[in-house]
């Protein structure tokens, strides 16, 4: 997020306006998280995700008021699907990232032998796509899944690793006021990350 935006701001036909752009698309977004949240609690009440923390399942509650049963539950399925397939496809994009770094560090002189390298990143890219398929078929909940990875990783991508970035890389021209808010958001995604996280894996055991 903090190449992509900065790579952004750089190549914009008027850079000045980065800054306001930025924090319109970020408003934007936070709006329609709330309204969508707020939306299907509106519709469907304590009962939202109850019993097994997916919003899909509250689909049948719609099907089972409704004169077009059939209607409704060919719509769970679509929405299922297309929430599969678009997680699917996004982590595909990630493991890309992440096997690429992996592999950089990896094969680096000195450790080990770049002979056969296709034949060995393949292998390499197949257990990283075994071990996902592992987890997939282990029967861990998907709501527990999700959970883990927002309070994990989403916490270190969204609050930490941009603050820290922040600090190191204008540690020297930063005001009080600025150093100070970056702090708190470092501090503030690292308590409430670990707090997540516990309470996530505590739900999974």
């Amino acid at each position: 997020a903090v190449v992509s935006t900065q790579s952004t701001g750089c190549s914009m036909k008027k850079p000045h306006l980065f800054n306001k752009v930025l924090v319109s698309v970020l408003v934007a977004a936070t709006f329609m998280y709330m309204a969508f949240g707020v939306l299907m609690y509106c519709a469907f009440g304590p009962e939202t995700g109850f019993s097994t923390g997916q919003i899909t399942e509250n689909l049948e509650q719609f099907a089972v008021h409704m004169v077009d049963k059939n209607f409704w539950h060919f719509i769970q399925v679509v929405v299922r699907f297309c929430l599969v397939f678009g997680i699917g496809m996004s982590v595909s994009v990630q493991l890309i990232v992440v096997t690429d770094i992996f592999e950089k560090e990896l094969f680096k002189p000195g450790r080990l032998s770049q002979d056969n390298l296709f034949w060995k990143q393949n292998v390499l890219r197949s257990a990283v796509t075994l071990i996902g398929l592992s987890l997939a078929a282990s029967g861990i909940s998907f709501g527990h899944m999700v959970s883990l990875t927002g309070a994990f990783s989403g916490t270190l991508m969204q609050f930490l690793f941009p603050a820290a970035c922040y600090l190191k890389c204008f540690k020297n021209t930063l005001h009080t006021a600025e150093r100070v808010g970056m702090w708190i958001i470092v501090v503030f995604g690292t308590v409430f990350g670990c707090l997540a996280t516990y309470v996530t894996l505590q739900e999974m055991l």
